[in-house]
């Protein structure tokens, strides 16, 4: 494991700028096994240089809008970008998935979401909408598996020695309900630590939030 570093068009962060993304932001107050299942992640984490993800930044990213910096989107443009998702989404219900099992990696730890299929879908619409309104140059990453990351590096420590705590934690999956997706203005800034050390420290802003009541029934992972 190594410190984190947000990246934005293949370079580093902007100096305190936001961004746009489109984030699958979970309900912990609804989803309670999904609560518990992150408290027991979080506790195993303790231990270890990692700024946790708590209710209010733990989040599944969808798409991040990369041709600019949000201060230079018009509110036109920003209008233009939630009425298209609102097309683009509109025949989508709400989602249910399995988080789990927690992974520790380079940048942290996270939770597995699965089945993929109907979240990749979600992700394809949003970078449909996007394209559409902003052209193929705001669309610069390939997606990758799904998943809620649960915390973000701030120095090195071992990723076995973590993933060996997360194997710990049983029952290792639970449901999550994403009944809308966020339009958000995402901000990351380097804070100080006690120890002298920096961590990046993730908070947003909302901008729109774009229901997913299609008439379709949502889509429930088999537990096993």
């Amino acid at each position: 494991m190594e410190k984190f570093t947000p990246k934005f068009q293949g370079g580093p962060w902007p100096a305190v700028g936001r961004v746009l993304h489109v984030y699958a932001v979970p309900d912990l107050h609804t989803d309670q096994q999904l609560a518990r299942l992150v408290d027991e992640c979080h506790d195993a984490m303790r231990p270890f240089p990692i700024t946790l993800m708590h209710d209010g930044t733990l989040h599944c990213t969808v798409e991040m809008v990369a041709d600019t910096t949000s201060d230079k989107i018009t509110t036109k443009e920003r209008d233009e970008l939630v009425a298209a998702l609102r097309a683009h989404l509109s025949g989508t219900g709400p989602l249910e998935v399995m988080a789990g099992s927690p992974v520790a990696n380079r940048a942290g730890a996270f939770l597995d979401l699965s089945p993929d299929d109907a979240l990749v879908e979600l992700r394809e619409r949003v970078r449909d909408a996007i394209r559409e309104v902003r052209g193929p140059g705001a669309l610069l990453h390939n997606g990758g598996r799904p998943h809620m990351s649960l915390g973000y590096a701030w120095d090195e420590a071992s990723s076995d020695a973590l993933q060996t705590a997360l194997r710990r934690i049983s029952p290792s999956h639970a449901p999550v309900r994403f009944g809308a997706v966020q339009l958000l203005n995402v901000l990351f800034q380097e804070q100080p630590r006690p120890d002298g050390a920096t961590a990046w420290e993730l908070s947003w802003e909302p901008v729109a939030t774009i229901e997913l009541a299609g008439a379709s029934a949502p889509q429930t992972a088999a537990a096993g």
